[in-house]
């Protein structure tokens, strides 16, 4: 009777840790193990957990490189590589950013119209800040010469001309480059003007971070904008319009790309410039607003950006 009551004790405890191994075994089997694909099943739908890749820290920031002051109202550098502020000030602050607005003219231009369009210019096209005139009445300009003007130059002649070319042929300039500011997620902006002269206009250095980086797609743009002076005609070659940047920068700086300049009383100095750093892909966007000294400005964020960063 023992010898059963023993036996009995033995299978009872063998068949114990037999089923214990199982149950820890098939425990391990469905064990998912991070950042793998996990595939769950509820109601018909199936819900994945993707893999988590790396975070990329370049470049990446010495601390004891003191920060620089601006006068600028606001300020950043944004990285395009790596999607990062490296310098920010006011980011959301909504001021008035004058003619960096043709920046956004340029974009509906190329969207718009034919380079080679042929623009004749009218008595609304003519000194349309009260101040200087850049066009003549009658004359005919190409859209790519005209371009050439607004964003070598600065000209607010060559932006009206351009925006009244396009509402003869029945675009509404000024809708469409508000839609077109929605359309890239510039919630904060609103234009009312080709040219930058109202002041009632007004963005943010956040959301001009937004336009810049989509108009890099229009290589036109920013290689206009890197000349430091040209010589613009008209269709018929009988004027010829000798035109320097307004942005004091070029020759300066190395390797920029572009840059736009701006003033109104009510913005104060403005100034948009894109740099590269040699052996790295992405490129720099400096945005100063409100500003006192604008190219002073540039110029110790573009500086400090360097020294401050490792970019690789």
């Amino acid at each position: 009777m023992q010898k059963k009551v023993y036996f009995v004790t033995i299978l009872i405890i063998v068949l114990f840790v037999v089923n214990f191994f199982l149950l820890f075994k098939n425990s391990r089997d469905n064990f998912i193990a991070p950042y793998s694909f996990k595939e769950v099943s509820d109601q018909g739908e199936r819900a994945y957990i993707l893999p988590i890749s790396g975070p990329n820290y370049i470049p990446i920031l010495d601390s004891n490189v003191v920060r620089p002051t601006v006068s600028a109202k606001s300020a950043l550098v944004y990285d395009t590589s790596s999607s990062r502020f490296l310098y920010d000030k006011n980011t959301e602050m909504k001021v008035p950013i004058a003619s960096l607005t043709k920046i956004m003219t340029a974009v509906v231009v190329l969207e718009n119209l034919g380079s080679d369009d042929i623009v004749t210019i009218a008595e609304n096209s003519i000194r349309v800040d009260g101040e200087k005139q850049d066009l003549y009445l009658g004359e005919k300009m190409s859209v790519r010469n005209l371009l050439k003007l607004m964003l070598i130059e600065s000209s607010n002649d060559a932006a009206y001309a351009l925006a009244n070319h396009a509402e003869k042929q029945g675009i509404n300039f000024i809708g469409v480059m508000n839609t077109k500011a929605r359309a890239i997620g510039m919630g904060d902006t609103i234009f009312n003007d080709p040219a930058g002269l109202n002041d009632n206009a007004h963005s943010t250095v956040m959301d001009l971070a937004k336009l810049v980086e989509y108009s890099l797609s229009y290589k036109e743009i920013w290689d206009i904008s890197s000349e430091k002076t040209a010589i613009v005609e008209s269709s018929d070659e009988r004027i010829k319009h000798a035109i320097t940047s307004t942005n004091r920068l070029l020759g300066m700086i190395k390797d920029i790309i572009g840059g736009k300049t701006g003033f109104t009383d009510g913005a104060l100095q403005c100034m948009i410039l894109v740099t590269s750093v040699p052996n790295y892909p992405g490129k720099l966007i400096s945005i100063v607003l409100g500003s006192q000294d604008r190219f002073g400005d540039t110029q110790k964020l573009i500086e400090w950006t360097r020294t401050a960063y490792r970019w690789r």
